[in-house]
């Protein structure tokens, strides 16, 4: 059974589909965990149709009406009519007539119950290539290290360990696509004619050229991604017919990640861990302030590690400081301003936010 091919609703008609999530067994269970790990990029498709058979098996048995019902049959004995006297018994007997009668009924019953459960705020399906379109290499790192990958693009991907990915061995179209499970770091090849799309879990990550790292285990709720150079656009995998997916993802810049919640299929902003210096060390003496303004401080930390700092000028208009940071490391460094300056902070969309009553 070519299940890649399978669409949600092909996957709720599956009888070893529904029998596995209705009634789960060992087997069933390691089947699918294998297949999702195998196709990560179904994902959506399997959790779709996993609601889906969920919520058939709730629906009450009168969820077509009489005069529903006998709409159906109505419009299925005339085509059927229609059809015995154009070919009168050249194809089918009267059984099999009234045999596949019950099938199409079946089938349109389903049908519109599919359509009437569907939610309107599930996420939608994205469009994947064909696998016939490329030639398409499947590594997995089973090594204990992180294995290098060279694309036909120049772009190099530093793999993590039991994590996997699938490109294709060269990139036709507009765009190049690659689909993830795990942890990897991405050196893209600038090309502005042709983006770079790494499809990992629900979520999508679009660059032009770039180095970003992307976290997404196969059974996690989350996904993250987390640039290091240059900007990067993430959006959840999913497809609207009146908004482009993209104008309601995130955009993100060096030392920001974004937080991508599956069940959700949210998106939240906010600094790395570990923000890096995007200045060169021997630029590290702009730390050691004498008798600087507050103003001075904090447009320093936005030139060294590109993010932004929103404070009341006019509240600091007179405070400042005499204090070396060269050493510490971002949140240190405000830790201390703060301190001196009797303020607090908080990150907020990928931004710093001082907070403070004045000097």
């Amino acid at each position: 059974m070519d299940y890649y091919q399978f669409t949600a609703e092909d996957f709720a008609v599956d009888d070893y589909f529904k029998e596995w999530v209705l009634t789960p067994t060992p087997r069933s269970e390691a089947f699918w965990r294998e297949f999702l790990a195998e196709y990560p990029e179904r994902y959506y498709q399997v959790e779709e149709a996993r609601r889906l058979v969920e919520g058939l098996g709730t629906i009450h048995q009168d969820v077509l009406s009489a005069t529903q019902v006998n709409h159906v049959w109505t419009r299925i004995e005339g085509t059927l009519a229609s059809i015995e006297r154009e070919s009168p018994g050249r194809w089918l007997s009267k059984q099999q007539f009234w045999q596949l009668a019950a099938s199409v009924a079946l089938l349109l019953a389903l049908g519109w119950m599919l359509r009437s459960y569907r939610p309107t705020n599930e996420p939608g399906l994205a469009s994947y290539p064909s696998k016939q379109q490329h030639e398409w290499i499947d590594t997995v790192n089973e090594a204990e290290k992180t294995m290098l990958l060279k694309l036909s693009d120049g772009s190099r991907i530093q793999l993590s360990k039991h994590s996997r990915l699938k490109y294709p061995k060269d990139f036709t179209g507009s765009t190049r696509e690659v689909y993830l499970t795990g942890e990897a770091f991405f050196d893209i090849q600038k090309n502005p004619k042709k983006p770079f799309l790494v499809y990992t879990n629900g979520l999508i990550t679009k660059v032009l050229g770039t180095s970003f790292q992307v976290q997404a285990p196969l059974y996690s709720p989350n996904v993250t991604v987390s640039v290091k150079s240059g900007r990067v656009s993430v959006y959840a995998d999913k497809s609207n017919p009146t908004q482009d997916p993209e104008a309601e993802g995130v955009v993100l810049t060096p030392n920001q990640k974004a937080v991508f919640q599956r069940p959700e299929a949210t998106i939240s902003k906010s600094l790395v861990e570990k923000p890096i210096l995007l200045i060169p060390k021997s630029q590290k003496n702009l730390f050691a302030f004498e008798d600087a303004s507050a103003h001075h401080v904090f447009e320093s930390l936005e030139k060294a590690y590109g993010i932004d700092v929103v404070f009341d000028e006019e509240l600091l208009r007179n405070c400042s400081l005499t204090v070396n940071l060269t050493e510490e490391d971002l949140y240190q460094k405000l830790k201390v301003i703060c301190k001196v300056l009797g303020a607090e902070y908080k990150v907020i969309d990928g931004q710093v936010i001082i907070y403070s009553k004045g000097c």
